[in-house]
């Protein structure tokens, strides 16, 4: 049987422990498990309790649910198991006999479906010391054993440390506002002495000529006397001069003044007498031409104790002397469908931003697709209402549009945004799957629909190349050239213009290039259209051109009407250049015109 003292002592440990449950849910992973462990503090007190939790990682439940049990202990600062002993006494040959007999003292708790466990007990001086000592928690997963650690300190230094933590600071203060429609400083002054709840402190720190600083703050109870005042100021941007005369504060650039009794002024300031609890309040009322648009310090001193916040004033009168401007651009000109289309507005010039800003955008004609799905033709809502950032006198928005990946896409977008401050307008055009400029793989036939495929070349590295157009037959269908496409790449940096493309027909016409007798020798696109037509023997071509002077030189060609096949058969490409190394991709769409 077991001595009755040392059953008494795991009562008294066992009692103080507590297995709390799980508080936290967390889906668990697939990598190896492993246990995160935490303490509510990292100093203690003896005879003070402990709060132990953790969560097995990726933790997944054991076939034996035993095996899911945490196992904990204590290791001492020796590195020994915190332990209980007692004697054991046995009978041999009718006489008893005792020995001593160490118990290491463990705790257990089972972990919920997250892996969560949590652990409650005291630091009994009949098994702890001072010293610094380790927790040890093992369970077990998949097989194996997962074992983690942390250290904690038993100290009296804990005992100071929470009178430190309980300590009142010296002076702290808050920056309020009124939320009256027309503060003043007589309804102010009565809102702060009733206590109201007209006084805002959890707002921003911006504030505007007129507007008024209400300050709310505390003193310790221990340092209050009946006698000493708290001074709270704010810097002038402008020196400020006192005229006793005249009784009235001047700017040193306004009004002139006398030579005596003047006395420079560079902070405005106000005196507070703490109440009993230690708590003042006041408030500032900002004039006009008295602050520039700046940040400003505000600074509570007490007994020589300081506290200081930092707030925004913005002079508003100088900032509406620029005209608001309101910046609406998209992160490119040209897309394909299907892309997403990043929308940023930038309003300028301005302190307050106004309302929210109405973005809407106006797509293609649709009404000749048969768009039987919601979205098919326009993936994205038309029109979003969008608050912008708050900045000092520029404000930002932005919307990621999603265009449709239907043929429905294609064509000019204008996109409208504003508010009541101003208002602006942008455009982008949506085309047909151009050229990437990566490494594609190598040409190949490429089937996009029943109805039509593409032809690829790629990285050409040729000054001549020759592009023959011929019918396709692909699943007993006729397919017949609809579009050349073209790209030309140079790494040459800084010769962008003496590398070129020139593009003629098997007759020796000129469509592309930078020569004035070809059809098309500038960038074609011009406000409100991308691309140009021209006329090529009989018939009327769309083309597209980037212009000469880009890395990446585009062009693209195009029967005007639908429904019929580029009818010139051979395409004449010759790349203008010395020694810069480039590459040409072209493909060809062949379609079914039937």
């Amino acid at each position: 049987m077991k001595n009755q003292a040392m059953f008494g002592l795991m009562a008294i440990l066992l009692i103080g422990g507590t297995i709390l449950p799980a508080m936290s849910q967390t889906e668990p992973g697939e990598e190896i498990a492993y246990i995160e462990l935490n303490t509510d503090k990292s100093i203690y007190d003896l005879n003070k309790p402990i709060s132990i939790s953790g969560q097995i990682i990726n933790f997944v439940s054991n076939r034996d649910s035993i095996l899911d049990v945490v196992e904990i202990i204590f290791i001492d600062p020796m590195g020994k198991t915190v332990s209980t002993s007692g004697y054991d006494i046995a009978t041999s040959g009718g006489i008893d006999k005792s020995s001593t007999v160490v118990i290491p003292i463990k705790f257990k708790a089972t972990p919920d479906q997250s892996g969560n466990f949590a652990l409650s007990t005291v630091l009994n001086t009949m098994l702890f010391n001072y010293g610094t000592y380790a927790i040890q928690v093992t369970t077990y997963q998949n097989g194996h054993s997962v074992v983690s650690t942390s250290e904690f300190e038993i100290s009296s230094v804990a005992v100071e440390e929470s009178s430190i933590e309980q300590e009142q600071v010296p002076i702290e203060f808050d920056i309020c506002k009124s939320l009256r429609e027309l503060p003043s400083e007589d309804n102010v002054t009565v809102d702060l002495r009733q206590g109201s709840n007209l006084i805002e402190c959890s707002v921003d720190s911006n504030f505007a000529i007129g507007d008024i600083i209400v300050i709310k703050g505390k003193i310790d109870p221990n340092l209050t006397t009946t006698v000493a005042q708290v001074l709270i100021s704010i810097p002038y941007a402008k020196p400020m001069v006192f005229n006793g005369d005249a009784g009235k504060w001047v700017t040193t650039t306004g009004t002139p003044t006398l030579d005596y009794e003047i006395e420079t002024i560079r902070d405005m300031t106000f005196k507070a007498l703490p109440e009993e609890d230690g708590s003042f309040s006041g408030f500032f009322q900002i004039h006009s031409g008295n602050f520039e648009t700046a940040e400003y310090t505000i600074t509570a001193k007490y007994l020589g104790h300081e506290d200081s916040q930092t707030v925004m004033i913005f002079d508003e009168s100088v900032i509406y002397d620029m005209e608001a401007e309101f910046i609406l651009t998209t992160d490119k000109d040209e897309y394909v469908p299907g892309e997403i289309v990043q929308i940023s507005g930038y309003i300028t010039n301005v302190y307050a931003t106004g309302d929210t800003v109405t973005v809407i955008v106006e797509t293609p004609d649709t009404s000749g697709f048969n768009c039987t799905v919601v979205n098919e033709c326009t993936a994205d809502d038309s029109e979003r209402k969008i608050i912008p950032d708050k900045g000092l006198t520029e404000h930002t928005f932005s919307w990621n549009y999603q265009l449709s990946s239907n043929d429905a896409a294609i064509g000019k977008y204008t996109v409208n945004a504003g508010n009541t401050v101003a208002q602006s307008e942008t455009s982008f055009f949506v085309i047909e799957d151009t050229l990437a400029t990566q490494t594609p793989p190598p040409s190949v036939l490429e089937p996009s629909i029943a109805k039509k495929i593409i032809e690829k070349f790629n990285r050409i590295s040729d000054s001549d190349i020759l592009i023959s157009l011929d019918e396709k037959k692909i699943q007993d269908s006729e397919l017949a050239p609809r579009v050349i496409q073209g790209s030309l790449f140079t790494s040459a940096r800084g010769q962008e213009s003496d590398v070129n493309v020139q593009v003629s027909t098997s007759e020796g016409v000129c469509v592309i290039g930078q020569d004035t007798s070809c059809l098309v020798d500038q960038s074609t696109r011009k406000p409100g259209a991308i691309y140009e037509i021209v006329t090529i023997g009989e018939q009327n071509y769309k083309i597209r051109y980037s212009g000469p002077d880009v890395r990446l030189e585009k062009f693209s060609i195009l029967p005007e009407l639908s429904g019929i096949p580029i009818d010139i058969k051979d395409w004449n490409v010759q790349v203008m250049k010395d020694e810069q190394p480039t590459r040409f991709y072209y493909k060809v769409s062949y379609v079914n015109l039937e």
